[in-house]
């Protein structure tokens, strides 16, 4: 089960990032938003395989979240362009609230990627999401030394157990602090979000890339 658990946690991560960063540039090629989502070093945080981003977006289109769009009928992943269905724009909202709003301190990749697009969602709920972030990590620590003292009153539980409680506490402790941090300075009216004008723009190298069909990746 905590195998499956976590094959689901990476799946949400990945699918949030593949949603996101075609509502960001669609419609754009499979290789355009790899090579997009290689300069997130996806790789590194989101413990995606560079080789797995062509399958991700088949397998979202095959589910009626993604369009494709072939050129010249062909089916090479890096000639082929996407865009967001109706069902497609549900989903990542849903992705992207259930990330922002749920504290998951097993899977701090979650966070990052909603980190990514909060943008799309209002000031407001942001705040909102970040106090219930702020509550759920104080219960949790609250209720931690008792957690402990289980943990260490358990004969059948080895002594060193408790120290991979205690490393997952001064997370969530380092969690809370940047967490109550960040919630000041987006009350304060850091960052642009929906319905604000824009707090930054790419450069003009960045947008006419993305007006170019590039060659296929030769590997």
């Amino acid at each position: 089960m905590r195998v499956v658990r976590i094959y689901t946690a990476t799946m949400s991560t990945t699918r949030l990032l593949l949603l996101g960063v075609v509502r960001i540039f669609q419609p754009a090629y499979g290789y355009q938003l790899r090579r997009e989502l290689m300069t997130w070093n996806v790789q590194a945080w989101a413990n995606i395989n560079p080789g797995s981003i062509y399958t991700g977006l088949r397998t979202l289109a095959k589910h009626g979240y993604l369009l494709e769009l072939e050129q010249d009928g062909g089916h090479r992943p890096g000639r082929t362009s996407y865009k967001l269905t109706a069902d497609g724009e549900t989903e990542y909202f849903s992705l992207l609230r259930g990330m922002l709003w749920t504290v998951d301190g097993f899977h701090p990749d979650k966070m990052q990627a909603a980190l990514a697009f909060m943008w799309s969602l209002r000031r407001d709920e942001v705040v909102d999401a970040l106090e219930a972030r702020i509550s759920q990590l104080e219960s949790w620590l609250k209720s931690g030394p008792y957690s402990e003292r289980q943990i260490r009153e358990d004969p059948g539980t080895p002594n060193h157990v408790v120290e991979m409680f205690r490393i997952t506490t001064a997370r969530d402790n380092g969690e809370l602090e940047w967490t109550r941090q960040f919630h000041t300075r987006i009350k304060s009216g850091a960052y642009a979000f929906a319905g604000e004008p824009a707090d930054w723009k790419p450069y003009p190298g960045m947008v006419t890339h993305w007006g170019e069909i590039p060659d296929p990746p030769t590997s």
